[in-house]
């Protein structure tokens, strides 16, 4: 009975489909190794990667469908990745083989959001032994086989946490059976796509949600959809349930083996024709992650490397947190002797200053009103800051930055005159006058307070654990010497991670472009801080 019911099925949906390979291969756990239905997640976990799957479908059916593939990528240096594929689909008499490589792009669009984009080609053949008992249309078919090429196109971006991808499966459309022994390649973009989004929501640091929603759009067979939605539990463990249309619920478990690899399995009871025949579908995931981070490109989450750190990572991070209070107790140290010094120099010339007995010299005009006890028509009585005319801002020969002020300057027969005046940017800024861009005044009271200067800037976070986090990655990535900051006058995140600190513009502008070709540092800037 169970027999006889598969080959009228498989006869039904060999006639019904006019022998045309135009499905989508479908895995309950695509979240595992998104490479499988998607050639832009090749590399994209950031390791070398390996995995391998098998699904058997309708169990405990002879001749039922069965799907199995391994696949292998990796990132590579400028932003390329690499992968190659194989897999052998088994439908009733109908015996499928083949491989494909692919290549991927990563575009990087700012320290947040990066595009990856992939594309496969590949060929393969089927095989099939019709038994005389099927439709004697396609008894003609019997003990032989096709050859095919295939290729497939796809495109993934990334905001954080929260992913969505489309991709073409079928890119090159063939037949699975073909009388010619070959399938005629004919450019089908429009008949399979795939898109499908997920997010992952970190609840707290050992528990996080993950849903995961695809649907897959056929002009020759039904589309459909499927949704899915994960519980990740300490980051080592993920259990969760998942839903495909007219067809039913499935079941999901996974866990990660010390970050080196990771099984999951998949069991899905659904309802079909064969429901009562069958005890079900079953699909097991294996994947074996090699090497270490490839540090040179960005990575999206992995269901093999765990988020929270490893004994390892713990160590290098501790190191990290010692170098880190090493070198602001150092800062500190070296501000307090600055002070020291300052305050030295300040009680020897006052010791060493004598009154004055001659006639007052004019004294330099400064920011706010100054009056004089010259009355001459030419002497400046007063002078106060043009607001209506912007500031103008240079760097020296020496490299130093200069901000010019335009003072409306009063006199003492009531003319007004203007004068423009240059000031150092750090430490004669005017109080009152409108800063350039990415300029900042220093507000004392915090220990972690940006002295002023111009920082070469990696990155802004809302709390210091964050911008710790950063500094711990760049650090792991071997740019050391980074620090932690805070500059109350910020609007929003007012902690930063500060690369380099610039004696002068120039050897910060020098050190910005230094820093800017680096791999995934492409984004800092200068933040400038006065007194």
């Amino acid at each position: 009975m169970k027999k006889n019911t598969l080959i009228f099925l498989l006869s039904a949906f060999l006639a019904g489909h006019g022998l045309m390979a135009q499905d989508q291969k479908i895995y309950s756990q695509f979240f595992m190794n998104p490479y499988v239905i998607n050639p832009a997640y090749a590399g994209a976990t950031g390791y070398t990667t390996f995995f391998g799957v098998h699904r058997q479908q309708w169990l405990g059916l002879e001749g039922a469908p069965a799907y199995s593939h391994i696949s292998f990528s990796t990132p590579l240096e400028n932003n390329i990745s690499v992968g190659a594929m194989a897999y052998n689909s088994s439908v009733g008499p109908l015996n499928s083989s083949a491989a494909k490589i692919t290549g991927g792009y990563l575009l990087e669009l700012d320290r947040k959001q990066f595009i990856r984009f992939g594309m496969s080609i590949g060929g393969g053949y089927t095989s099939y032994d019709l038994d005389n008992s099927l439709d004697p249309s396609i008894i003609q078919f019997q003990q032989s086989s096709t050859s095919f090429i295939m290729a497939d196109l796809g495109v993934s971006y990334y905001y954080e946490n929260f992913n969505v991808a489309l991709s073409i499966p079928n890119l090159i459309g063939r037949n699975e059976v073909d009388a010619n022994g070959f399938s005629e390649i004919n450019i089908e973009p429009y008949k399979d796509l795939t898109l499908q989004a997920n997010y992952r929501h970190f609840v707290n640091k050992d528990f996080s949600i993950e849903p995961h929603l695809i649907y897959r759009f056929s002009v020759d067979n039904l589309s459909e959809y499927e949704g899915a939605v994960i519980a990740h539990i300490g980051h080592v463990i993920w259990a969760g349930l998942n839903y495909r249309q007219d067809y039913g619920m499935g079941a999901l478990f996974g866990l990660k083996i010390q970050e080196k690899g990771a099984v999951g399995f998949a069991y899905e009871y659904g309802y079909s024709e064969l429901e009562g025949a069958t005890s079900g579908t079953f699909e097991v995931s294996l994947g074996l992650q090699l090497g270490d981070n490839k540090k040179n490109q960005r990575q999206a989450v992995s269901f093999i490397h765990n988020f929270k750190k490893s004994k390892h990572e713990k160590s290098k991070s501790s190191t990290r947190s010692q170098y880190l209070a090493q070198q602001r107790a150092k800062a500190a140290e070296e501000r307090a002797q600055q002070a020291a010094t300052a305050a030295t120099a300040a009680q020897t010339a006052q010791q060493t200053t004598t009154p004055a007995e001659t006639t007052p010299t004019e004294e330099p005009v400064t920011k706010t009103e100054t009056a004089t006890t010259n009355t001459s028509s030419s002497t400046v009585v007063s002078e106060t800051i043009d607001h209506d005319t912007p500031l103008q801002h240079r760097t020296t020969d020496k490299g130093i930055w200069e901000i010019g002020a335009t003072y409306i300057q009063t006199r003492a027969d009531s003319t007004k005159t203007k004068e423009l005046k240059w000031h150092d940017a750090l430490t004669d800024t005017p109080d009152h006058a409108e800063l350039p861009p990415n300029t900042h005044r220093r507000v004392p009271g915090n220990i972690l307070e940006l002295p002023a200067g111009h920082h070469v800037v990696a990155g802004e976070f809302d709390t210091y654990e964050e911008a710790e986090d950063y500094s711990d990655k760049i650090f792991e990535m071997g740019f050391h010497g980074s620090l932690v900051g805070h500059l109350e006058s910020l609007e929003d995140k007012k902690y930063v991670v500060v690369v380099h600190k610039g004696a002068t513009m120039g050897i910060a502008r020098e050190e910005q472009d230094k820093w800017s070709k680096r791999k995934n540092l492409n984004h800092v800037y200068i933040l400038n801080v006065v007194e």
